[in-house]
């Protein structure tokens, strides 16, 4: 009986840290990119992609009178419905207003605090209209070192005066490119 309590537990143990890849719920593309660009009218642009979706690289691109009215319709802007619950990149245009995004996507529950936060040198629907897979350019840049920083590192740094730098990028082909870092300011 105590051997079978010690396999049990063993079990267990080898179980609780097993966590299966993230896999697209029947129906829904799980986006991993969002692109936003303007302050009003805003356009939102969606990508699916990465190294743990095989493949499926559904996109979707919706606008709205601001941040919260675009994403609204987002997810039914694509060829199947787009969920925003596994977004970990977020690139935005140099006409936003970065500020209200960031609050706007910690008070959203789907997209909330993790995404990075990039800058693409001429829109972020330009940029992910020429790059075929760009979570997985994304994951890449991270592979080689470049951090950028997240949606509440951002937010932190805007707030405490001490200058936001962005990585900055440009399509290159089919994939991304890093430029250059850029402070962030204000350039509507």
């Amino acid at each position: 009986m105590r051997r079978w309590l010690l396999v049990g537990i063993g079990l267990a143990v080898l179980l609780a840290g097993w966590q299966p890849a993230p896999k697209e719920p029947e129906g829904l593309a799980l986006v991993r990119v969002l692109g936003v660009d303007g302050a009003g009218p805003v356009v939102l642009t969606a990508v699916c992609g990465g190294e743990d979706q095989e493949g499926d690289l559904s996109r979707g691109q919706c606008a709205g009178t601001d941040f919260e009215k675009a994403l609204e319709g987002l997810p039914w802007s694509g060829k199947e419905e787009l969920s925003l619950t596994s977004v970990s990149y977020l690139i935005v245009g140099r006409d936003v207003e970065l500020e209200h995004i960031l609050l706007a996507a910690l008070r959203n529950e789907e997209l909330g605090a993790s995404a990075s936060v990039w800058l693409a040198e001429d829109g972020a629907a330009a940029l992910l209209a020429d790059c075929e897979d760009p979570a997985t350019g994304l994951e890449l840049l991270a592979r080689q070192g470049i951090e950028a920083p997240t949606v509440v590192e951002a937010l932190a740094a805007l707030y405490s005066g001490d200058g936001l730098g962005l990585p900055l990028l440009t399509g290159m082909g089919d994939g991304l490119m890093l430029v250059d870092w850029e402070e962030w300011r204000e350039f509507v």
